[in-house]
């Protein structure tokens, strides 16, 4: 079962065309259960909405809105062939300049939102 489907994504974003959506979330989602050495996995497949505690459900929602944040920063990655860290802004006319990371760069910037998005929840372990 997917970890998201395009009406929940699409709620949170609108970067990634339907179209397009398939693929990026199955890359978000084996990046997620390379990283979380398959917790998250096995959380979502005994995960019921019905019997869920409080806590259950953070951690649901938590790693959701991981995997979407994940497929953005994938199809940006993929896209535009650059970062997606801001390296410098202009207030005069607004304008954003980006620059171009590494392999193991992006990488990390991965790792770090799998970090920050399932902190609290136990499913990272010693990332």
């Amino acid at each position: 079962m997917p970890y998201v489907n395009w009406e929940y994504y699409s709620s949170l974003y609108a970067d990634v065309p339907v179209d397009k959506f398939p693929a990026f979330l199955q890359k978000a989602s084996a990046k997620l259960d390379v990283y979380t050495h398959m917790r998250a996995r096995k959380f979502e497949d005994v995960y019921d909405e019905a019997s869920a505690t409080y806590f259950q459900k953070q951690v649901h929602m938590q790693i959701q809105n991981t995997v979407c944040d994940l497929i953005n920063v994938l199809y940006r990655q993929e896209s535009t062939g650059m970062g997606t860290g801001v390296s410098s802004v202009s207030n005069d006319g607004y304008s954003e300049s980006y620059k171009i990371i590494t392999v193991s760069e992006k990488e990390a910037q991965l790792l770090s939102i799998i970090r920050s998005g399932l902190s609290g929840t136990g499913l990272a372990g010693a990332l």
